[in-house]
């Protein structure tokens, strides 16, 4: 019986031990340099994520665009009389998103399975935008198309452009995937024999025609940049509130650091001119107008942020960057949604930009974007973080129709830009929205 007993509160201890050793590994997990990453494989990714959504769920949500169109077929299936005939989205994120969700399979089935790309002229992409049979995309960023496939589907493409806009049309054999190159400013075709038009079709049966058109198709229009997708109507976008969602304090920049996965118990915190934390070779400054900046200043070893390994060199590091930023501005941002501006190769590294939009319109900053990150060697060497929060007040803008925002342009000088609304935002404690000139890149 006394063996019975001592064998019993043996066994009661190593089952404490057990449960001991877990909890600490879980400890050292989360406090550790490894513990950004892992969190933002763990963590809902701010406003930009539906509770309960998978991390490729939130994937995909990276890349919802900011405008679409699609030519809508007749009973015959073909694009009514000379197909303006036509459904489109601008600045209207849920819209955007929604029809999306419809051509992501078909999307992702192109571009894994895109053959080699053939040149095509201007007026053969004007051709499609204006009668193919399937959907035009435009993500307002510029992203290169090996992470646009993994954030569709965490698989490889052999293509290797850098594309904003691009046109989906069905075939009876496939699907067609026609876009333009922003590094060149070139227009390309790509058939892919083995996707899938079927979601496409369905996609585009259940859309009504609402006047979208570009303006290429308007001689009223003839100014701008022919690819400018436009409504009949003027927008009626909200006016925002700004703020700056931190403090420049202690307790602010503990709060920021360990959302960004410092170990706080290990990192010293002082002020300058600035807030500063340090962690070793790590620091964070952050200053009153809320920029965050971050260097790693080792030579040699690893800092806290090493790109993570999940898919290809330029996805696996755009996409390390893109958790970073969610976890220290998803959550701060108030409504505005994080988008990919650029990522581009520069002497130091691979310089990647992310900008803030609030319901499908760019916001534009002093500096040009709300994030910069340099990756260099494997990891994030340095970013800056201009942390803004967004709340829309209840009131609208009076923004003037299309065809007056061409006119100003025009009286400007400005020869085939692109008609964009955007929020700009200089510091103050609201936005409003209206007419601004994107010059074209690469012509």
């Amino acid at each position: 019986m006394e063996g019975k007993r001592r064998r019993r509160a043996v066994e009661a201890l190593k089952n404490l031990l057990i449960v001991l050793l877990s909890c600490s590994a879980l400890w050292l997990t989360f406090h550790t340099p490894l513990a950004a990453p892992l969190r933002g494989l763990l963590q809902e990714e701010g406003p930009q994520a539906v509770p309960g959504q998978s991390q490729s769920a939130g994937r995909v949500e990276a890349a919802v665009p900011m405008a679409m169109a699609a030519n809508l077929p007749s009973a015959d299936g073909m694009p009514e009389g000379d197909g303006r005939a036509r459904f489109g989205a601008l600045y209207h994120q849920n819209v955007c998103q929604e029809l999306f969700q419809q051509v992501v399979s078909p999307l992702a089935e192109s571009l894994s399975g895109a053959g080699a790309p053939e040149q095509v002229t201007d007026g053969q992409w004007q051709r499609v935008l204006a009668a193919g049979r399937g959907v035009y995309i435009d993500f307002q960023g510029q992203i290169p198309i090996p992470v646009l496939a993994g954030w569709l589907s965490g698989g490889e493409t052999a293509l290797t452009a850098t594309v904003r806009r691009l046109m989906l049309v069905a075939r009876e054999d496939g699907i067609d995937l026609y876009y333009r190159d922003e590094r060149d400013g070139s227009y390309y075709r790509c058939r892919a024999r083995q996707a899938d038009p079927a979601p496409l079709e369905e996609a585009l049966s259940g859309l009504t025609d609402n006047g979208a058109f570009y303006a290429f198709e308007s001689e009223l229009y003839a100014g701008l940049d022919p690819d400018t997708l436009l409504l009949p109507e003027a927008p009626v976008p909200a006016v925002y509130t700004a703020v700056n969602p931190v403090s420049a304090s202690q307790g602010a920049l503990r709060d920021l650091v360990r959302d960004l996965g410092f170990s706080v118990n290990s990192t010293s915190f002082y002020s300058t001119d600035e807030q500063v934390a340090r962690s070793g070779d790590d620091s964070v400054r952050l200053s009153d107008r809320g920029v965050a900046q971050y260097v790693y200043e080792g030579r040699e070893g690893v800092g806290l942020f090493p790109v993570l390994r999940q898919g290809g060199q330029l996805f696996d590091s755009v996409e390390t960057c893109r958790q970073i930023a969610l976890s220290a501005m998803g959550s701060r941002c108030g409504e505005a949604r994080l988008y990919l501006l650029s990522a581009r190769q520069t002497d130091q590294g691979l310089e990647v930009d992310f900008g803030y939009s609030l319901n499908g319109v760019p916001v534009l900053l002093d500096q040009g974007y709300a994030a910069r990150f340099l990756v260099s060697e494997g990891q994030v060497v340095q970013f800056s973080m201009y942390l803004r929060g967004y709340t829309a007040s209840g009131d609208l803008c009076l923004v003037l129709p299309p065809r007056q925002g061409a006119a100003a342009l025009e009286a400007r000088g400005l020869e085939r830009a692109e008609l964009l609304l955007t929020y700009t935002d200089s510091g103050g404690d609201t936005v409003q929205a209206g007419w601004s000139a994107k010059e074209a890149e690469g012509d």
